[in-house]
């Protein structure tokens, strides 16, 4: 059995099956909100949504990975804002649009040692099982450098 002292509080989000990331990254859950769209943005950027006074991008993770966008009903889904991992100060947050709740799980650090997969999928560093079921830890650097080409290329 694991000790406490090596175990780390994650949050498994409804993203694109089971992303798994630490609670420290997470800055909020927040209901649905529609975002103001970028115009000739990639149909993964949903938009600029406005968030405690902030204007961050709201992004279809499963779109931005080259899957096909999730087609459930707004009430259905949860936006999580993150905190960026970056030092710019023009992206602290992002935020991803979730297919319901997330759930609170510890995990062993052990568990998410090792080196990265060799995925397909930029965005995702690893595969990974905790608990008898299949997550994901995502590219959270790749992601913020995507967001920052979208942008860049729709502001030019």
């Amino acid at each position: 059995m694991a000790t406490t002292l090596n175990m780390i509080h994650c949050l498994l989000l409804p993203v694109h099956g089971k992303m798994l990331l630490p609670h420290a990254t997470v800055a909020e859950v927040v209901p649905y909100g529609v975002a103001e769209p970028v115009p000739h943005a990639p149909a993964w950027l949903a938009g600029m949504l406005s968030w405690r006074g902030a204007r961050i991008p709201l992004v279809f993770f499963e779109g931005a990975c080259g899957d096909s966008l999730p087609v459930s009903a707004p009430a259905q889904q949860k936006i999580v804002v993150l905190k960026t991992l970056g030092e710019d100060p023009d992206l602290p947050f992002i935020a991803l649009v979730m297919q319901g709740l997330p759930r609170a799980i510890k995990v062993d650090a052990d568990a998410l040692s090792g080196e990265a997969d060799e995925s397909s999928v930029p965005l995702i560093l690893k595969h990974i099982h905790i608990n008898g079921q299949a997550a994901y830890l995502p590219n959270l650097d790749a992601l913020e450098d995507a967001i920052k080409a979208a942008l860049q290329t729709v502001n030019n």
